[in-house]
């Protein structure tokens, strides 16, 4: 498979054997770097991630441990969804992982369409294993189109969040890894955000 990488605005590519495979991959952010979108007209992104492109009918779910140590305010990484988007539209896409808000690493996932929005989960940890999964497709039935965000602790997953419009329509999509640092001076300190067991299908 490969994978594009976007350290901030540089691109390269890597290569592994398979999407079966669990890897261990680790991504520095430095200041400012982030991944958002808030009227009137703040768009941001510009993010160091690694992202695989795959048809939207194929994917089913993804997951992966976030480790990191965690700082400066919106300190961030996890998994990150490009999602399938009309032409003219805005990219639609979904992040989903630590976030360090309130002086404290909560699991975060926003959403995007024409706008972002923003949930928050106060952690009792500094790494999480996430899992984010399509619902099935029964398009008789109205399901297929969201997506759910899990929280897993062994066997046990905890559902923490739906997106009801991730897969309205199917197409092309990207899934991957991003990290970033949007806060603090542009100076040398970077966030290393490690991710173990990333694996998708």
């Amino acid at each position: 498979m490969q994978i594009e990488g976007r350290p901030n605005s540089l691109f390269f590519t890597t290569t592994t054997t398979t999407t079966a495979q669990k890897m261990s991959i680790k991504l520095e952010a430095s200041s400012p770097t982030d991944i958002w979108r808030k009227p009137p007209g703040l768009e941001v992104n510009n993010a160091p991630s690694l992202l695989h492109e795959i048809h939207s009918s194929k994917f089913h779910k993804a997951s992966v441990t976030v480790n990191a140590a965690w700082t400066r305010l919106y300190d961030q990484g996890g998994i990150l969804l490009q999602l399938p988007t009309k032409a003219g539209d805005k990219q639609r896409w979904i992040k989903t992982g630590i976030e360090f808000y309130n002086d404290r690493a909560n699991l975060s996932t926003v959403a995007a369409r024409d706008w972002a929005d923003w949930s928050l989960l106060p952690l009792s940890s500094k790494s999480v294993a996430i899992e984010v999964e399509r619902e099935p497709i029964d398009a008789a039935n109205g399901k297929g189109s969201s997506i759910w965000v899990y929280m897993v602790d062994g066997e046990k997953k905890v559902a923490v969040r739906e997106v009801t419009w991730a897969f309205e329509i199917e197409g092309d999509m990207k899934v991957g890894l991003y990290a970033a640092r949007p806060t603090g001076p542009h100076d040398e300190t970077k966030l290393q955000v490690q991710f173990d067991n990333f694996e998708y299908e």
